[in-house]
């Protein structure tokens, strides 16, 4: 865990700021507050656990809290990475930010303030404040896809897409150059990627641990997202597998796919 002593000091006017990240496989939580307009990080913790989010984010927001000598009412303002990613991640951390900015409403600052962070966005503005050109960040979207999303220094060439790896070459193409190339969906597909580099020098691979951002970098485009009350709506870009596999998990089940999507249409409905 990444902790500064801060335990001495008062909470800021503006209390704390708590941003999640369950987007990928790398889980990351981190604490801080600004200062003069820019974030200032306190405490981060990153757990590599796929699909386990539920088990390490609220305790890990506890000890980082504990370890400060802050409590949960200290946090003013909530951000969290709304996707696209991992539909389990997203969901669990989401929740999280959720359910802890419910249990504050009834802190004497009223609840937390809320606001969405884009996960390529995440991705790529860290990247190219250091790499020169242009860079494409992508995020492992399974079955032959990743999502994608270009930029240009702090401007987005595209808005976040799916894409399908038969259709990158003619993405890239499109794209300026020099082209670097970053995240988890490069990483999940690589030889791909590899055999589009080796085609064009002018398209350049990130290492590894380009692939999450640091919590330096979670935290600052955490602070200057734009805040409002919530719920948070995830950004997905694409139909979950239990969606895509409707029909064949409903015959497990008995029923047939109109039956299963009736049952799914009554549960959605909001509770009155």
């Amino acid at each position: 865990m990444i902790c500064a002593d801060s335990s001495n000091s008062p909470v800021p006017d503006g209390g704390l700021l708590l941003a999640v990240n369950g987007a990928d496989e790398r889980l990351q939580a981190a604490i801080g507050h600004t200062q003069g307009g820019a974030a200032q990080l306190l405490a981060a913790q990153e757990w590599t656990v796929p699909g386990q989010a539920a088990r390490f984010l609220a305790p890990g927001i506890r000890n980082m809290l504990d370890a400060l000598g802050r409590r949960a009412a200290d946090i003013s303002r909530i951000a969290c990475v709304t996707g696209p990613g991992s539909f389990t991640g997203l969901r669990m951390s989401l929740a999280l930010a959720e359910g802890l900015a419910a249990g504050l409403a009834g802190r004497a600052g009223g609840p937390p303030l809320m606001a969405g962070i884009g996960h390529l966005q995440l991705l790529g503005l860290e990247a190219a404040e250091v790499v020169p050109g242009a860079v494409l960040a992508l995020a492992w979207a399974r079955r032959g896809q990743a999502y994608a999303q270009a930029f240009m220094g702090r401007t987005a060439l595209m808005p976040p897409q799916v894409v399908q790896l038969a259709d990158m070459p003619a993405l890239l193409a499109g794209l300026p150059r020099p082209l670097a190339l970053l995240g988890g969906g490069l990483r999940r597909n690589l030889g791909c990627f590899e055999e589009l580099a080796q085609a064009d020098p002018a398209i350049r691979l990130l290492p590894a641990h380009w692939d999450a951002p640091r919590p330096h970098a979670l935290l600052a485009l955490a602070a200057q997202a734009a805040f409002g009350p919530g719920p948070l709506a995830p950004e997905y870009l694409r139909a979950s597998d239990a969606e895509d596999n409707l029909a064949a998990i409903a015959a497990g089940r008995g029923l047939t796919e109109a039956e299963a999507q009736a049952i799914l249409a009554k549960g959605s409905r909001p509770l009155s």
